[in-house]
């Protein structure tokens, strides 16, 4: 079942700018670094992520990303397209934490299916 959001990915255009504000300005914490362009904040609930991109809500993409657990992305991946759902990768690709892709519902609104690996 795909009814369990596991992660809010929050698109910006400067890392650095971003881990300021929701450190100095909203209190939160670092809790691990994904490279030089994602890093995981400290949350009790569901995991918030701030990744850098050039592609944000300034030019039309959206910014903030529903991420939905998959316990099996194959299956999840291939029941969805069966259902007409508007699958955005032709397969999951791989992700710091696991292996994720990525849907659109009818608003336009991009929704992640993302599995864990086992670490």
């Amino acid at each position: 079942m795909l009814n369990n959001v596991c992660v809010i990915t929050v698109k910006v255009d400067d890392l650095k700018k971003a881990m300021d504000f929701y450190t100095n300005v909203l209190d939160f914490e670092i809790s691990k670094r994904y490279g030089e362009k994602i890093v995981s904040l400290v949350h009790h609930s569901v995991p918030i992520v701030l990744e850098e991109t050039v592609n944000n809500h300034r030019n039309g993409t959206p910014s903030v990303l529903l991420g939905i657990l998959s316990n099996n992305i194959e299956e999840d991946f291939n029941r969805l397209k069966s259902l007409g759902a508007k699958v955005l990768f032709a397969e999951p690709q791989p992700c710091p934490p696991g292996r994720f892709f990525m849907i659109e519902d009818p608003a336009g609104n991009h929704i992640e299916i993302v599995e864990f690996s086992n670490e």
